[in-house]
């Protein structure tokens, strides 16, 4: 029977997590593959992650999903597997799974999440759940009371957006920026201004190191690169100011679909999330003064919770062990 054993997977483009029903087993693991010749699979996960940026010309280390959404199908079901294997309460042939998915995915972007889910993996059920009612479950909003909430998950690939009333996402977007844009913007400043090209890993540690908005520790990382002109490595050292102002076009960016999702909303809904706030989620959401940031340019309360790197993962351990809310899970529209 369905919820009896059965696990929350949170299928994110940069990581996937898996919690069990008890909430007590967790991983997550980076959701990348390493391939060597177009063929022969070398590492998987972590293992991958390591390679990344490292690789020969004959291995190439990619991620299964772009944007939130399965890109390549057979890579994306290789990588689920391996690591849902790793998780050993998966191992019995009874168990289900309970995914989150990005509110306004397509029919055929949803069959790419079934196809994975019942091939090599043989998944016993399947059901989904938008990721936006996950995320309000873990907060612990009332998501099946006709009050309206405002979800914003800043995510590594993808932002979503959500509007939740009635145990429905009533309005949603989901932005192809996430904390991936962030660190291409990194990239591209460090390579104009101190003519050194990085890698993303690189720029991912200058941004989670010295990036803030507003205010923040005026502090300095040193990287290693490539000399744009001579082609020799290069040091320098890279100011947190430097790395804060090359990432704000992107934060307004999203501060104005955030705007644009409110503007959108229905009277009555937006009543409610101008009374109670907007909840910021997601692991880019811990950017240092974010929330402070995006309040003062949306004109709203920002809350910004805890754990938000793992809250989709945590709502569907919710859902799965409380009755009143499994009827917020779906089959796949086949």
């Amino acid at each position: 029977m369905l919820f009896q054993n059965i696990c929350g997977v949170d299928l994110g483009t940069d990581t996937i997590k898996i919690r069990d029903k008890s909430g007590k087993k967790f991983m997550d693991s980076k959701n990348m593959i390493a391939v060597r010749n177009e063929t022969e699979v070398i590492a998987i996960g972590d293992a991958a992650y390591e390679m990344y940026e490292k690789n020969p010309v004959n291995v190439e280390v990619s991620c299964p999903m772009i944007n939130g959404v399965i890109a390549s199908a057979a890579n994306m079901e290789l990588v689920l597997s391996h690591t849902l294997k790793k998780f050993t309460s998966f191992a019995q042939t009874s168990s289900d799974i309970c995914m989150a998915v990005p509110s306004n995915v397509t029919p055929v972007e949803q069959r790419a999440f079934f196809n994975v889910l019942s091939g090599s993996i043989n998944a016993s059920k399947i059901r989904l759940v938008d990721k936006g009612i996950a995320d309000a479950v873990s907060i612990g909003l009332p998501v099946l009371s006709p009050t309206g909430h405002m979800i914003v998950n800043v995510g590594a690939d993808t932002t979503e957006i959500s509007v939740v009333a009635n145990g429905n996402v009533i309005l949603g977007q989901t932005l192809k920026t996430g904390g991936k844009k962030l660190d291409a913007d990194i990239c591209t400043m460090i390579r104009r201004k101190f003519n050194i090209n990085i890698g993303m890993k690189t720029a991912e540690r200058l941004k989670n190191n010295l990036a803030f908005m507003i205010n923040g520790p005026r502090l300095e990382q040193k990287v290693f690169g490539i000399h744009t002109l001579s082609g020799l490595p290069k040091s320098d050292m890279i100011p947190s100011l430097a790395v804060s102002v090359a990432i704000i076009d992107t934060i307004d960016s999203m501060v104005e679909n955030i705007k644009s999702v409110y503007g959108r909303t229905p009277p009555q809904i937006m009543t409610d999330i101008a009374n109670e706030g907007i909840f910021l989620t997601g692991g880019v959401s811990m950017l240092l003064n974010l929330p402070i940031y995006m309040q003062k340019e949306i004109g709203l309360p920002i809350y910004h919770i805890q754990d938000p790197k793992n809250s989709t993962v945590r709502g569907l351990v919710e859902i799965i062990n409380n009755k009143e809310l499994r009827g917020l899970t779906r089959a796949p529209r086949l």
